[in-house]
C-alpha cells in the first residue's frame, strides 16, 4: 500500500513539474520589438554589427528581435540607426 501511495504522488508531483514549466513559457513577448521564436538564432544582430559572425547553430527558445531590428547593449531590439 505504502508504495502504491509514493509511487502515485512521485506521479503527481512529476506531472505538476511538467506543467507548470510548460505553462510559464508565455509565447509572447512584451518588449517592443520581440516576437517568440521556437528555435532562433543563439547569435542575435546586435548594434554595429552589419552581419552574423560564426554561430553555433543551437536553437535559442524565447523573445527575440524582430527582422530588421538588432539587439542594443540594453536588450532593446532597435532599428540599427537607434544604435
Amino acid at each position: 500500500m505504502s508504495k502504491l501511495l509514493v509511487f502515485c504522488l512521485l506521479v503527481l508531483c512529476i506531472s505538476a513539474s511538467l506543467y507548470a514549466v510548460e505553462g510559464a513559457s508565455p509565447r509572447r513577448c512584451l518588449k517592443h520589438n520581440q516576437e517568440w521564436n521556437d528555435c532562433g538564432t543563439h547569435c542575435p544582430l546586435k548594434c554595429g554589427q552589419t552581419e552574423l559572425g560564426p554561430c553555433t547553430l543551437q536553437c535559442e527558445i524565447g523573445c527575440q528581435c524582430v527582422p530588421g531590428t538588432v539587439l542594443r547593449k540594453d536588450n532593446e531590439c532597435v532599428d540599427p540607426k537607434d544604435c
